[in-house]
């Protein structure tokens, strides 16, 4: 991936100070974490050719193809904290919308949607995954891995009916450099916006357009939800190892909302991906 990123042009269209490339790596959420305890040379990109160790959500192991973009953007988040009361459950929908926006800007032949919390799909299928972390020190690190190259049929056993790429759907390979000017802006912007009520309205509304959820059947995992509009002497919150209802989009600090039989939740933690269905990379022989 080195060669075929232009680190100065792509400093001066993004502002980034730090720019690293790097062939392999275990992920470039750990070494993201090393440069946001050094706070200095931020905000910082961090890119891989290849991950030996990149993890999902929940455990998940994450597998792309070769050459594909695999990167983390270190931001210094403490105003966007101060002003929003500490790191956000918004943070994790608002990113993956940025980079949805971003792959339709620069592929407009494909219809990218965000699939709460974090996962942007094309007809169903992921093409791209985004992880954010805060740390301790107020810092905010965005994972994002887009599959740029390379076809679904490539992929582990277990993952080809669930993957999709930007070859599989637009017709063609993207360079990383291309996509990285469009995702790191808008990445930088939701992050800030996030800070205000006013932008976490305006991203809200955004995310409606594109949310692949709405006034659509789901079922949770693992849930705990607040119940709104609960009548008087109610538990505030409800448990559940299952949960199914109509998704109603998301609430301006990122919660799903879910129409159940239980009345409205605002889906607290929760999956749309059934526990035993989590591939942890036993196909290991296959992966990137």
């Amino acid at each position: 991936m080195a060669a075929l990123i232009n680190v100065e042009r792509l400093q001066a269209a993004t502002g980034l100070a730090t720019v690293e490339c790097h062939d392999r790596l275990s992920s470039t959420m750990d070494r993201g974490r090393e440069l946001a305890a050094s706070t200095s040379g931020l905000p910082a990109l961090i890119m891989a050719t290849r991950q030996h160790a990149g993890r999902g959500r929940r455990g998940a192991a994450w597998w792309q193809p070769p050459g594909s973009l695999a990167m983390t953007l270190v931001l210094d988040a403490r105003k966007t904290i101060e002003h929003a009361g500490g790191p956000l459950p918004l943070w994790a929908p608002a990113c993956g919308l940025a980079v949805a926006e971003a792959i339709e800007t620069v592929c407009p032949t494909v219809r990218p949607q965000v699939r709460w919390p974090n996962d942007v799909e094309v007809s169903g299928r992921k093409l791209a995954g985004v992880l954010v972390e805060a740390t301790t020190s107020h810092h905010v690190l965005i994972g994002v891995g887009i599959n740029t190259t390379g076809s679904a049929a490539a992929a582990p056993v277990g993952l080809r009916e669930r993957l999709t790429t930007l070859p599989d759907a637009g017709g063609r390979s993207i360079l990383p450099e291309e996509l990285l000017e469009a995702v790191v802006p808008r990445l930088v912007a939701t992050i800030t916006a996030a800070g205000t009520v006013a932008g976490r309205v305006e991203i809200v509304h955004r995310y409606q357009a594109f949310c692949s959820l709405t006034n659509h059947p789901v079922t949770l995992f693992d849930v705990l939800a607040e119940q709104l509009g609960r009548p008087a002497g109610t538990p505030a919150h409800l448990r559940a190892a299952r949960l199914s209802g109509r998704c109603g989009g998301v609430d301006e600090s990122g919660r799903l909302l879910v129409d159940s039989a239980a009345g409205r939740l605002a889906i607290i933690a929760g999956s749309l991906t059934d526990p035993a269905a989590i591939w942890t990379g036993e196909d290991a022989a296959t992966r990137g």
